[in-house]
Protein backbone atom coordinates (compact mmCIF):
# COMPACT_ATOMS: atom_id res chain seq x y z
CA UNK A 1 0.00 0.00 0.00
CA UNK A 2 2.48 2.67 -1.33
CA UNK A 3 2.01 5.78 -3.51
CA UNK A 4 5.29 5.59 -5.07
CA UNK A 5 6.64 3.54 -8.27
CA UNK A 6 8.77 0.74 -6.81
CA UNK A 7 12.22 0.26 -8.46
CA UNK A 8 11.54 -3.61 -8.13
CA UNK A 9 8.14 -5.20 -6.87
CA UNK A 10 8.71 -8.63 -4.40
CA UNK A 11 5.46 -10.18 -3.41
CA UNK A 12 4.51 -13.28 -1.29
CA UNK A 13 0.92 -14.47 -0.99
CA UNK A 14 -0.32 -16.63 1.86
CA UNK A 15 -4.01 -18.38 3.38
CA UNK A 16 -3.34 -18.12 6.85
CA UNK A 17 -5.39 -20.38 9.36
CA UNK A 18 -6.20 -17.56 11.47
CA UNK A 19 -9.92 -16.36 11.09
CA UNK A 20 -12.21 -16.98 8.49
CA UNK A 21 -11.64 -19.49 6.13
CA UNK A 22 -10.67 -17.92 3.31
CA UNK A 23 -8.46 -14.35 5.32
CA UNK A 24 -5.92 -14.09 3.29
CA UNK A 25 -2.07 -11.82 4.34
CA UNK A 26 0.07 -10.44 1.15
CA UNK A 27 3.71 -9.06 1.97
CA UNK A 28 5.49 -6.90 -0.27
CA UNK A 29 7.80 -4.67 -0.56
CA UNK A 30 7.31 -1.84 -3.74
CA UNK A 31 10.66 0.04 -3.16
CA UNK A 32 14.06 -0.52 -1.51
CA UNK A 33 12.84 0.62 1.69
CA UNK A 34 8.71 0.06 1.70
CA UNK A 35 7.23 -2.44 3.33
CA UNK A 36 3.40 -3.24 2.54
CA UNK A 37 1.50 -5.40 4.50
CA UNK A 38 -2.35 -6.61 3.91
CA UNK A 39 -4.86 -8.34 5.56
CA UNK A 40 -8.10 -9.24 3.74
CA UNK A 41 -10.77 -10.56 6.71
CA UNK A 42 -14.40 -11.24 7.28
CA UNK A 43 -16.74 -8.46 8.49
CA UNK A 44 -16.22 -9.83 12.06
CA UNK A 45 -12.42 -8.91 12.21
CA UNK A 46 -11.88 -5.89 14.81
CA UNK A 47 -8.47 -5.67 15.38
CA UNK A 48 -4.81 -7.55 13.17
CA UNK A 49 -1.81 -7.53 14.46
CA UNK A 50 1.10 -8.69 12.10
CA UNK A 51 4.68 -9.45 14.23
CA UNK A 52 7.51 -10.07 11.71
CA UNK A 53 10.89 -11.18 12.44
CA UNK A 54 14.20 -11.13 10.22
CA UNK A 55 17.64 -10.25 9.82
CA UNK A 56 17.12 -6.70 10.17
CA UNK A 57 13.76 -6.01 11.18
CA UNK A 58 12.09 -7.27 14.13
CA UNK A 59 8.74 -5.62 14.81
CA UNK A 60 4.63 -5.83 15.76
CA UNK A 61 2.19 -3.69 13.44
CA UNK A 62 -1.45 -3.00 14.31
CA UNK A 63 -3.04 -2.85 10.66
CA UNK A 64 -5.22 -0.21 9.80
CA UNK A 65 -8.76 -0.32 8.34
CA UNK A 66 -9.96 -0.07 4.84
CA UNK A 67 -13.11 2.22 4.85
CA UNK A 68 -15.45 0.37 3.58
CA UNK A 69 -13.68 -2.83 3.17
CA UNK A 70 -13.29 -6.13 4.97
CA UNK A 71 -9.12 -5.00 4.34
CA UNK A 72 -6.35 -4.00 7.00
CA UNK A 73 -3.03 -2.73 5.72
CA UNK A 74 0.58 -1.09 6.90
CA UNK A 75 2.98 0.45 5.10
CA UNK A 76 6.54 0.99 7.06
CA UNK A 77 8.88 3.54 5.21
CA UNK A 78 12.02 2.66 7.01
CA UNK A 79 13.15 -0.82 6.17
CA UNK A 80 16.27 -2.30 5.44
CA UNK A 81 14.80 -5.31 3.95
CA UNK A 82 15.89 -6.91 0.46
CA UNK A 83 14.98 -9.34 -2.13
CA UNK A 84 15.25 -12.24 -1.45
CA UNK A 85 15.42 -11.76 2.17
CA UNK A 86 14.08 -14.27 4.83
CA UNK A 87 10.96 -13.14 6.87
CA UNK A 88 9.01 -14.94 9.88
CA UNK A 89 5.48 -13.58 10.66
CA UNK A 90 2.97 -14.36 13.01
CA UNK A 91 -0.55 -12.95 12.69
CA UNK A 92 -2.60 -12.00 15.51
CA UNK A 93 -7.11 -11.57 14.86
CA UNK A 94 -9.95 -10.28 16.94
CA UNK A 95 -12.79 -11.88 15.65
CA UNK A 96 -15.81 -11.54 18.54
CA UNK A 97 -14.14 -9.90 20.92
CA UNK A 98 -11.47 -13.02 20.70
CA UNK A 99 -7.53 -13.19 19.77
CA UNK A 100 -6.74 -15.87 16.86
CA UNK A 101 -3.33 -16.13 16.63
CA UNK A 102 -1.68 -18.31 13.77
CA UNK A 103 1.94 -20.68 13.75
CA UNK A 104 4.89 -18.66 12.95
CA UNK A 105 5.57 -18.83 9.17
CA UNK A 106 8.32 -18.57 6.81
CA UNK A 107 8.58 -16.66 3.60
CA UNK A 108 11.30 -15.45 0.90
CA UNK A 109 10.70 -11.97 -0.60
CA UNK A 110 11.05 -13.39 -4.35
CA UNK A 111 10.37 -10.90 -7.30
CA UNK A 112 7.16 -10.26 -8.43
CA UNK A 113 7.11 -11.82 -11.62
CA UNK A 114 7.57 -15.07 -10.24
CA UNK A 115 4.46 -15.40 -8.32
CA UNK A 116 2.10 -15.75 -11.43
CA UNK A 117 3.00 -18.31 -13.84
CA UNK A 118 4.57 -16.34 -16.43
CA UNK A 119 3.70 -18.70 -20.08
CA UNK A 120 7.51 -18.14 -20.49
CA UNK A 121 6.54 -13.72 -20.62
CA UNK A 122 9.00 -11.79 -18.23
CA UNK A 123 6.37 -9.82 -16.20
CA UNK A 124 7.86 -6.54 -15.01
CA UNK A 125 5.57 -4.17 -12.75
CA UNK A 126 6.45 -0.63 -14.04
CA UNK A 127 3.71 1.10 -11.44
CA UNK A 128 1.44 0.81 -8.50
CA UNK A 129 -0.48 2.96 -6.35
CA UNK A 130 -2.39 2.27 -3.46
CA UNK A 131 -3.33 5.94 -2.65
CA UNK A 132 -2.15 6.30 0.87
CA UNK A 133 -1.74 9.96 -0.23
CA UNK A 134 -2.04 11.40 -3.57
CA UNK A 135 1.18 11.73 -5.08
CA UNK A 136 0.49 14.12 -7.63
CA UNK A 137 4.13 13.73 -9.36
CA UNK A 138 3.35 10.00 -11.02
CA UNK A 139 -0.06 11.50 -12.65
CA UNK A 140 -1.24 14.20 -15.31
CA UNK A 141 -4.26 15.94 -14.24
CA UNK A 142 -6.58 17.00 -16.52
CA UNK A 143 -7.60 21.09 -16.41
CA UNK A 144 -10.02 22.16 -19.21
CA UNK A 145 -13.98 22.97 -20.37
CA UNK A 146 -13.36 20.96 -22.94
CA UNK A 147 -16.51 18.60 -22.66
CA UNK A 148 -14.40 15.58 -23.29
CA UNK A 149 -15.62 15.52 -26.77
CA UNK A 150 -18.27 14.08 -25.95
CA UNK A 151 -20.09 17.50 -25.16
CA UNK A 152 -19.92 16.87 -21.28
CA UNK A 153 -21.42 18.85 -18.86
CA UNK A 154 -18.08 18.95 -16.56
CA UNK A 155 -15.29 21.26 -16.19
CA UNK A 156 -12.28 19.21 -15.22
CA UNK A 157 -10.72 20.61 -12.34
CA UNK A 158 -7.31 20.11 -9.92
CA UNK A 159 -9.90 20.82 -6.75
CA UNK A 160 -9.10 18.64 -3.75
CA UNK A 161 -12.91 18.27 -3.72
CA UNK A 162 -12.65 16.63 -7.33
CA UNK A 163 -9.54 14.35 -6.64
CA UNK A 164 -8.67 13.39 -2.77
CA UNK A 165 -7.64 10.31 -1.39
CA UNK A 166 -8.85 9.38 2.44
CA UNK A 167 -8.92 5.93 4.12
CA UNK A 168 -6.45 4.50 1.68
CA UNK A 169 -8.32 5.49 -1.37
CA UNK A 170 -8.19 8.24 -4.43
CA UNK A 171 -11.94 9.32 -5.08
CA UNK A 172 -12.80 11.10 -7.94
CA UNK A 173 -16.08 12.76 -7.46
CA UNK A 174 -18.53 15.75 -9.34
CA UNK A 175 -19.59 18.17 -7.61
CA UNK A 176 -21.90 21.33 -8.20
CA UNK A 177 -20.01 24.19 -9.96
CA UNK A 178 -22.17 26.89 -7.51
CA UNK A 179 -20.52 25.07 -4.63
CA UNK A 180 -17.35 26.55 -5.96
CA UNK A 181 -16.92 30.05 -4.18
CA UNK A 182 -16.14 31.60 -7.53
CA UNK A 183 -19.37 30.47 -9.10
CA UNK A 184 -23.58 31.39 -7.94
CA UNK A 185 -26.40 30.53 -9.59
CA UNK A 186 -25.82 34.30 -11.26
CA UNK A 187 -22.46 33.85 -12.88
CA UNK A 188 -23.57 30.22 -14.08
CA UNK A 189 -25.72 32.11 -16.66
CA UNK A 190 -23.88 35.42 -17.22
CA UNK A 191 -20.46 34.66 -16.20
CA UNK A 192 -16.86 33.29 -17.20
CA UNK A 193 -14.75 30.94 -16.45
CA UNK A 194 -10.90 31.73 -17.25
CA UNK A 195 -9.67 28.17 -16.49
CA UNK A 196 -5.90 29.02 -16.04
CA UNK A 197 -6.82 32.01 -13.70
CA UNK A 198 -8.66 29.42 -11.42
CA UNK A 199 -6.04 26.93 -11.37
CA UNK A 200 -2.60 27.82 -12.51
CA UNK A 201 -3.28 25.50 -15.77
CA UNK A 202 -5.38 24.70 -18.51
CA UNK A 203 -4.44 21.25 -20.28
CA UNK A 204 -6.56 21.63 -23.58
CA UNK A 205 -7.62 24.48 -25.76
CA UNK A 206 -9.76 23.08 -27.92
CA UNK A 207 -13.11 24.01 -27.80
CA UNK A 208 -12.96 27.01 -25.47
CA UNK A 209 -11.63 24.72 -23.00
CA UNK A 210 -9.61 27.25 -21.39
CA UNK A 211 -11.97 30.17 -21.38
CA UNK A 212 -16.22 29.51 -21.31
CA UNK A 213 -18.32 31.97 -21.37
CA UNK A 214 -21.94 31.94 -20.32
CA UNK A 215 -23.49 32.89 -23.92
CA UNK A 216 -27.20 33.25 -24.76
CA UNK A 217 -28.99 30.46 -23.42
CA UNK A 218 -26.38 28.23 -22.58
CA UNK A 219 -24.69 27.80 -19.44
CA UNK A 220 -21.19 27.54 -18.13
CA UNK A 221 -20.20 23.80 -16.96
CA UNK A 222 -22.78 22.79 -14.09
CA UNK A 223 -20.61 20.40 -12.87
CA UNK A 224 -16.75 19.98 -12.08
CA UNK A 225 -15.24 16.98 -12.34
CA UNK A 226 -11.77 14.93 -12.17
CA UNK A 227 -9.97 13.16 -14.69
CA UNK A 228 -5.79 11.81 -14.08
CA UNK A 229 -3.68 9.88 -16.62
CA UNK A 230 -0.90 7.83 -15.40
CA UNK A 231 2.61 9.33 -16.72
CA UNK A 232 3.58 5.51 -16.89
CA UNK A 233 2.79 3.83 -20.19
CA UNK A 234 3.28 0.13 -21.39
CA UNK A 235 2.98 -1.33 -24.55
CA UNK A 236 1.53 -4.99 -23.83
CA UNK A 237 1.25 -6.19 -20.66
CA UNK A 238 -2.03 -6.60 -17.75
CA UNK A 239 -3.38 -3.43 -16.01
CA UNK A 240 -5.73 -4.17 -12.77
CA UNK A 241 -7.68 -1.12 -10.99
CA UNK A 242 -9.30 -2.23 -7.98
CA UNK A 243 -12.85 0.60 -8.33
CA UNK A 244 -16.10 1.35 -6.83
CA UNK A 245 -18.06 2.48 -9.86
CA UNK A 246 -20.32 5.93 -8.67
CA UNK A 247 -23.97 5.62 -8.67
CA UNK A 248 -26.21 8.34 -9.54
CA UNK A 249 -28.21 10.20 -12.84
CA UNK A 250 -25.99 10.84 -15.61
CA UNK A 251 -22.39 9.76 -14.34
CA UNK A 252 -20.13 8.45 -16.82
CA UNK A 253 -17.68 6.71 -14.96
CA UNK A 254 -14.51 5.32 -17.22
CA UNK A 255 -11.25 3.35 -16.98
CA UNK A 256 -9.45 3.26 -20.21
CA UNK A 257 -6.01 3.71 -22.04
CA UNK A 258 -4.98 6.50 -24.40
CA UNK A 259 -1.85 6.36 -26.43
CA UNK A 260 0.93 8.38 -24.83
CA UNK A 261 2.84 9.36 -28.11
CA UNK A 262 -0.28 8.76 -30.55
CA UNK A 263 1.86 7.62 -33.29
CA UNK A 264 -0.73 7.77 -36.01
CA UNK A 265 -2.14 10.81 -35.68
CA UNK A 266 -5.29 12.06 -33.59
CA UNK A 267 -8.47 10.20 -32.32
CA UNK A 268 -9.18 7.31 -33.73
CA UNK A 269 -6.27 6.61 -35.54
CA UNK A 270 -3.89 6.02 -32.75
CA UNK A 271 -6.71 3.62 -31.16
CA UNK A 272 -8.05 4.12 -27.42
CA UNK A 273 -9.29 1.32 -25.42
CA UNK A 274 -11.62 1.53 -22.84
CA UNK A 275 -11.43 -1.27 -20.01
CA UNK A 276 -14.93 -0.32 -18.55
CA UNK A 277 -17.48 2.16 -18.70
CA UNK A 278 -20.95 2.87 -17.46
CA UNK A 279 -23.98 4.73 -16.95
CA UNK A 280 -24.57 5.68 -12.87
CA UNK A 281 -28.58 5.75 -13.67
CA UNK A 282 -30.53 2.86 -11.87
CA UNK A 283 -32.44 2.64 -14.87
CA UNK A 284 -31.51 3.41 -18.93
CA UNK A 285 -34.08 0.43 -20.60
CA UNK A 286 -33.62 -0.51 -24.08
CA UNK A 287 -35.74 -3.22 -25.63
CA UNK A 288 -35.95 -5.18 -22.11
CA UNK A 289 -32.36 -4.49 -21.46
CA UNK A 290 -30.92 -2.09 -18.60
CA UNK A 291 -27.79 -0.23 -19.63
CA UNK A 292 -28.01 1.58 -16.70
CA UNK A 293 -25.76 0.47 -13.09
CA UNK A 294 -26.52 -2.74 -13.57
CA UNK A 295 -23.96 -2.65 -17.17
CA UNK A 296 -20.49 -2.04 -18.31
CA UNK A 297 -18.89 -1.97 -21.44
CA UNK A 298 -15.77 -2.69 -22.69
CA UNK A 299 -14.61 -1.16 -26.15
CA UNK A 300 -11.79 -0.77 -28.40
CA UNK A 301 -11.74 2.73 -30.54
CA UNK A 302 -9.97 2.56 -34.16
CA UNK A 303 -10.22 3.91 -37.67
CA UNK A 304 -8.79 6.75 -40.30
CA UNK A 305 -10.75 9.16 -38.55
CA UNK A 306 -13.69 9.96 -36.51
CA UNK A 307 -16.46 9.07 -38.96
CA UNK A 308 -15.23 5.55 -39.73
CA UNK A 309 -14.13 4.82 -36.02
CA UNK A 310 -15.01 0.65 -36.26
CA UNK A 311 -15.68 0.27 -32.49
CA UNK A 312 -19.38 -1.57 -33.03
CA UNK A 313 -17.45 -4.47 -33.98
CA UNK A 314 -14.59 -4.08 -31.05
CA UNK A 315 -17.50 -3.19 -28.19
CA UNK A 316 -19.29 -5.58 -25.36
CA UNK A 317 -21.44 -5.31 -22.69
CA UNK A 318 -21.84 -7.21 -19.28
CA UNK A 319 -24.11 -7.47 -16.94
CA UNK A 320 -24.10 -7.37 -13.13
CA UNK A 321 -25.72 -11.34 -12.00
CA UNK A 322 -25.60 -9.77 -8.35
CA UNK A 323 -27.49 -6.28 -8.35
CA UNK A 324 -25.28 -3.72 -9.90
CA UNK A 325 -21.45 -2.68 -10.05
CA UNK A 326 -21.46 0.05 -7.62
CA UNK A 327 -19.69 -2.13 -5.71
CA UNK A 328 -16.34 -3.37 -5.40
CA UNK A 329 -14.55 -5.20 -8.68
CA UNK A 330 -11.11 -5.30 -10.14
CA UNK A 331 -11.33 -4.27 -13.99
CA UNK A 332 -8.52 -5.55 -16.01
CA UNK A 333 -6.84 -5.25 -19.27
CA UNK A 334 -4.83 -8.12 -20.58
CA UNK A 335 -2.60 -7.11 -23.52
CA UNK A 336 -0.36 -8.82 -25.97
CA UNK A 337 0.62 -8.95 -29.48
CA UNK A 338 -1.81 -11.75 -29.96
CA UNK A 339 -4.97 -10.20 -28.43
CA UNK A 340 -6.65 -7.95 -26.05
CA UNK A 341 -8.98 -9.00 -23.52
CA UNK A 342 -10.90 -6.98 -20.85
CA UNK A 343 -11.75 -8.69 -17.78
CA UNK A 344 -13.89 -7.67 -14.30
CA UNK A 345 -12.95 -10.06 -11.39
CA UNK A 346 -10.93 -12.14 -14.11
CA UNK A 347 -14.32 -13.24 -15.72
CA UNK A 348 -14.58 -11.86 -19.83
CA UNK A 349 -16.05 -8.67 -20.84
CA UNK A 350 -14.30 -8.32 -23.87
CA UNK A 351 -11.47 -10.14 -26.26
CA UNK A 352 -10.52 -9.24 -29.40
CA UNK A 353 -8.13 -11.33 -31.43
CA UNK A 354 -5.23 -9.49 -33.81
CA UNK A 355 -6.40 -9.97 -36.90
CA UNK A 356 -4.48 -12.01 -38.81
CA UNK A 357 -4.21 -9.46 -42.22
CA UNK A 358 -4.17 -6.79 -39.64
CA UNK A 359 -7.17 -4.48 -38.09
CA UNK A 360 -7.11 -1.73 -41.03
CA UNK A 361 -7.75 -4.99 -43.42
CA UNK A 362 -10.46 -5.74 -40.86
CA UNK A 363 -12.08 -2.39 -40.46
CA UNK A 364 -12.76 -3.21 -44.57
CA UNK A 365 -11.38 0.91 -44.79
CA UNK A 366 -10.90 2.44 -47.78
CA UNK A 367 -7.57 4.41 -49.02
CA UNK A 368 -4.10 4.16 -47.93
CA UNK A 369 -3.63 1.94 -44.84
CA UNK A 370 -2.49 4.12 -42.52
CA UNK A 371 -1.08 1.61 -40.11
CA UNK A 372 1.21 -0.09 -42.77
CA UNK A 373 2.36 -4.10 -42.30
CA UNK A 374 1.95 -3.90 -38.82
CA UNK A 375 -1.43 -5.85 -37.90
CA UNK A 376 -1.87 -5.28 -34.75
CA UNK A 377 -1.53 -1.41 -35.22
CA UNK A 378 -2.80 1.07 -33.73
CA UNK A 379 -2.52 -1.28 -30.50
CA UNK A 380 1.48 -1.41 -30.82
CA UNK A 381 2.27 1.45 -28.97
CA UNK A 382 2.82 2.77 -25.37
CA UNK A 383 -0.53 3.49 -24.26
CA UNK A 384 -1.58 5.54 -20.39
CA UNK A 385 -4.40 5.03 -17.82
CA UNK A 386 -7.02 7.51 -18.07
CA UNK A 387 -9.53 7.33 -14.94
CA UNK A 388 -12.48 10.06 -14.37
CA UNK A 389 -15.88 10.53 -13.71
CA UNK A 390 -17.53 12.67 -16.62
CA UNK A 391 -21.35 13.64 -16.75
CA UNK A 392 -23.83 13.96 -18.92
CA UNK A 393 -22.73 14.89 -22.65
CA UNK A 394 -24.43 14.05 -25.99
CA UNK A 395 -24.77 10.65 -27.11
CA UNK A 396 -23.20 8.30 -24.49
CA UNK A 397 -26.69 9.05 -22.79
CA UNK A 398 -29.50 8.18 -25.76
CA UNK A 399 -32.86 9.27 -25.85
CA UNK A 400 -34.49 6.82 -26.77
CA UNK A 401 -33.79 5.08 -23.31
CA UNK A 402 -36.41 4.62 -20.59
CA UNK A 403 -34.81 6.22 -17.19
CA UNK A 404 -36.05 6.33 -14.01
CA UNK A 405 -36.07 10.05 -14.06
CA UNK A 406 -36.59 11.49 -17.45
CA UNK A 407 -33.51 12.75 -19.32
CA UNK A 408 -33.53 16.62 -18.75
CA UNK A 409 -31.92 16.99 -21.98
CA UNK A 410 -31.96 15.88 -25.88
CA UNK A 411 -28.85 15.09 -27.75
CA UNK A 412 -29.43 17.46 -30.36
CA UNK A 413 -30.07 20.65 -27.62
CA UNK A 414 -28.79 24.34 -28.61
CA UNK A 415 -28.41 23.95 -24.76
CA UNK A 416 -28.10 20.80 -23.07
CA UNK A 417 -26.09 21.88 -20.21
CA UNK A 418 -29.15 24.20 -19.21
CA UNK A 419 -31.95 21.78 -19.70
CA UNK A 420 -30.01 19.71 -17.64
CA UNK A 421 -28.97 21.87 -14.99
CA UNK A 422 -32.59 23.47 -14.74
CA UNK A 423 -33.49 19.99 -13.65
CA UNK A 424 -31.40 19.22 -10.68
CA UNK A 425 -34.15 18.97 -8.30
CA UNK A 426 -35.06 15.59 -10.07
CA UNK A 427 -31.86 14.07 -11.02
CA UNK A 428 -29.95 15.55 -7.96
CA UNK A 429 -31.79 13.92 -5.47
CA UNK A 430 -30.06 10.79 -6.82
CA UNK A 431 -26.50 11.59 -6.05
CA UNK A 432 -26.19 10.26 -2.39
CA UNK A 433 -22.92 11.74 -0.70
CA UNK A 434 -19.70 9.95 -1.85
CA UNK A 435 -22.05 7.50 -3.65
CA UNK A 436 -20.84 9.50 -6.71
CA UNK A 437 -17.79 9.32 -6.58
CA UNK A 438 -15.45 6.50 -8.08
CA UNK A 439 -13.42 5.20 -5.56
CA UNK A 440 -9.39 3.48 -7.04
CA UNK A 441 -8.19 1.14 -4.18
CA UNK A 442 -4.94 0.62 -6.27
CA UNK A 443 -3.86 0.69 -9.97
CA UNK A 444 -1.12 -1.52 -10.86
CA UNK A 445 0.19 -1.62 -14.63
CA UNK A 446 2.47 -4.81 -15.36
CA UNK A 447 4.92 -4.98 -18.16
CA UNK A 448 5.30 -8.14 -20.53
Amino acid sequence: MTGTIGVFTVVAILIVAAGAKDDSFEIFMRSESDLTIKFQGSEDVSRVLVAIKGETISEVYDLEKKHELKAWGYVDRNTNIKTGGTLQYQITVWEHGIAIKSNWKQVILTPGNAVEPSRSIRRVTVFRDDFNRFDHSHYKIEVDATGGGNGEFQVYTPEHRNLYTAHGYLYIKPTLTIDHPTFDGSTLYNGQMDVKSLWGTCTRSWNSGCHKSAYGQEILPPIMSGKIYTNAAIKYGRINVRARLPKGDWLWPAIWLMPRDSVYGNWPRSGEIDVMEARGNSKAMSHGVNHGITQIASTLHWGPDANHDAHRSTHKEKHSTSGDWHSWHTYSLEWTAQHILCLVDDHQILRVNTPSDGFWHSGHFSGTNIWGNNKNAPFDQPFQVLLNVAVGGLGYFSDHYQYDTPKPWQNDSPHPKKDFWEKKDVWLPTWHGDNVAMLIDYIEMIQY
